[in-house]
């Protein structure tokens, strides 16, 4: 008698249940404790009226997270696991039913253990919701959204899981292979951002890293899933995808080879992509490392070196499942020639990256800064005022700046090194469209002119300085308090006294030169501007807000307001030295500076007071200057630097 093949099989599910039913009760019990259990406890807790929730997933959001990634992991690996495992392998083929019948009873237990304690967990939070009225706790929107969103990120990571399961003989490798594929895309991007800036000057690597990625991978999504909508261009992706990477796990899965258990890899094709992927990632990650660590070029090239042949090598010991093996150095060679053509293709720049400039016509606004870590849309920004600059002469002007970049950058060395002052330019086209460019200036004096047309207009400023935005009718108080060790403050409530503040401090602004918008000396206090709205300015007070200065001195406040020649009791300068001074300390540097035999001690009040005016706050100055308070025992380290050194400094060192 024929044997009968049947697209159900008792066996195979008696099979399945007692091999991974587990899980699926495991699933159960973990959200019941995440989600119901916790609701109950908040429900007869009496003093629950400031509990809240983003929404569902909000609620014991650790548990969930792991929850979400590891229980598809581990439904994939058992149900499959079969197939690493020549007894088990026999037995399952054996019975009479197909191969995809096989996948399909796999598939759907595993998408039931998935989505069943899903379900029951809605249920039960949906009884909740009937019975007792929660509904500050979550809504039955958030019911559905929470059930739809975690079990379309579980079925993606199970989907992704079951794939690699089909291209591996080992489990544990398995589980290994399903992270790192499920941050791959995230992380390649990360690594290949971070090196090519090395390449193509003005490529801002910072710029494209400082976007959320997060949805790119499930596995980072899953850290933010109360952020994820349920009806997003996201989830409807996640969909797509999980039904592609299951038809393709049952193409291989049919046309794989029972004998090929215990191995890295069941098909040959797929081992040098992992030997070479490992060894490109290692070396990737080696060359940013001690990018990121040294700044020098050449051990830049020492990670890469040393990070790919590591990379090769690890490779070879997973897919020989030995560390005593012979490495073939042709597939090496090979490997490095391919960098290095594809290198000098990027350095070449056939698509003129480098030399792109957008037409002025094309251009709907700039944005300028130091840095994109800094660099916010008009739409989530705090500011009353744009980010971006959109004047005919400031657009000029910032395209001028940006062509003498390229220029002397085809003369001097720009943008590969993390060295030098850096700008950084984001161009907003009238398409949509962006254009964004880095650059680290080791020659940044030349372009001061250039910086300067555009720092010192009016448009610039009012991007800068939140006060040139708001008038004195929106300002509540300002509260003033005195800079280093000194326990002074005062705070302006009059209206007057409020508008005549807000007045000077915007001239002083408007009035600013750019030498002085980019470094501070004279720092006299802090001061903070509370507005009408809750929001706050904060502001420095310094040597170049003349007008502020004497609008304080003719109130009498400036003394009970800012540092003064009163509170200091000495200051010790020295000359700095860059092989002395080797500490981020402001108490150990004051000891190395009180042990230079060529100190200047001083103590008069007029000395104090045009010290105090001249001295900038960061250490990078020519003289280092610490600063010895009469009612603190703690020292502030200041700096000297250029035309901001007093002369008798000068005169102290015979450098005048």
């Amino acid at each position: 008698m024929s044997t009968r093949i049947t697209w159900f099989n008792r066996e195979l599910i008696f099979y399945i249940l007692r091999s991974t039913g587990w899980i699926g009760f495991l699933y159960l019990v973990g959200l019941i404790f995440a989600l119901p259990l916790e609701m109950l406890a908040i429900i007869l807790n009496g003093n629950n009226e400031y509990v809240e929730f983003e929404n569902l997933f909000s609620c014991q959001q650790m548990i969930q997270f792991v929850l979400v990634i590891v229980i598809p992991v581990l439904l994939a690996i058992f149900l499959f696991r079969f197939l690493q495992m020549k007894q088990a392998s026999d037995f399952i083929h054996s019975l009479p039913i197909t191969r995809r019948s096989i996948y399909v009873h796999m598939i759907g237990t595993g998408i039931g253990f998935m989505g069943l304690p899903i379900l029951l967990t809605g249920s039960i939070l949906i009884l909740f919701h009937s019975a007792i009225d929660i509904e500050r706790l979550y809504t039955m929107t958030d019911i559905w959204s929470w059930m739809g969103t975690t079990f379309i990120l579980e079925a993606l990571i199970f989907s992704v899981a079951v794939l690699l399961g089909m291209v591996t003989g080992l489990s544990a490798f398995q589980g290994v292979l399903t992270y790192i594929f499920l941050t791959l895309p995230v992380g390649l991007f990360v690594l290949f951002a971070a090196n090519v800036k090395f390449l193509i000057a003005g490529f801002s690597a910072d710029y494209y890293l400082s976007a959320n990625m997060n949805g790119i991978s499930p596995l980072l999504a899953a850290t933010e899933m109360e952020k994820i909508t349920f009806f997003s261009i996201n989830t409807l992706i996640y969909s797509i995808l999980t039904f592609l990477f299951l038809i393709s796990s049952l193409f291989l899965y049919e046309r794989r080879k029972l004998e090929h258990v215990s191995q890295a890899f069941v098909y040959p094709k797929i081992k040098p992509v992992f030997k070479f992927g490992l060894t490109l990632c290692m070396m990737l990650f080696t060359g940013l490392y001690f990018s990121e660590t040294t700044g020098e070029p050449g051990w830049i090239f020492f990670g890469y070196t040393v990070g790919s042949l590591l990379g090769y090598y690890l490779g070879e010991i997973v897919l020989q499942k030995t560390w005593r093996i012979r490495v073939n150095l042709k597939g090496y060679v090979a490997f490095i020639a391919a960098v290095i053509v594809l290198a000098l293709i990027i350095k070449i720049d056939p698509l003129q990256y480098k030399n792109k400039i957008p037409d002025e016509k094309m251009i709907s606004q700039i944005y300028i800064g130091d840095s994109p870590l800094f660099f916010e849309d008009d739409d989530t920004s705090n500011n009353n005022a744009s980010n971006y600059l959109k004047e005919k002469e400031n657009i000029e002007a910032i395209r001028l700046l940006h062509q003498e970049i390229i220029d002397k950058g085809k003369k001097v060395s720009i943008g590969e090194w993390n060295d030098g002052q850096s700008v950084f330019l984001m161009y907003e086209l009238k398409n949509g469209k962006r254009l964004a460019r880095e650059y680290h200036l080791q020659n940044y004096d030349s372009y001061m002119p250039l910086l300067a047309k555009i720092y010192e207009s009016n448009e610039y400023k009012k991007m800068v300085n939140q006060v040139l935005n708001v008038s004195a009718e929106d300002v509540s108080k300002i509260k003033i308090t005195a800079s280093g060790q000194v326990d002074k403050s005062i705070t302006i409530t009059d209206r007057q006294q409020l508008e005549a503040a807000v007045k000077a401090l915007s001239e002083d602004l408007n009035n600013q030169s750019f030498a002085q918008m980019t470094s501070s000396f004279g720092d006299y206090a802090s001061i903070e501007i509370l507005l009408n709205n809750n929001k706050t300015i904060y502001m420095n007070w310094d040597s170049s807000y003349p007008q502020f200065s004497e609008w304080m001195v003719s109130t009498g406040q400036s003394e009970q307001a800012r540092l003064m020649a009163d509170d200091i009791s000495y200051i010790l300068v020295a000359k700095s030295d860059s092989k002395i001074y080797h500490t981020n300390s402001e108490s150990e540097l004051a000891q190395q500076i009180e042990q230079q035999p060529n100190r200047l001690k001083i103590k008069t009040a007029s000395e104090i007071e045009t010290a105090i005016d001249n001295a900038q706050i960061d250490w990078s100055g020519e003289y280092s200057a610490a600063f010895y308070y009469k009612e603190s025992r703690d020292v502030d380290i200041k700096s000297f630097s250029g035309e901001h050194v007093p002369d008798f400094i000068l005169d102290h060192f015979n450098e005048k």
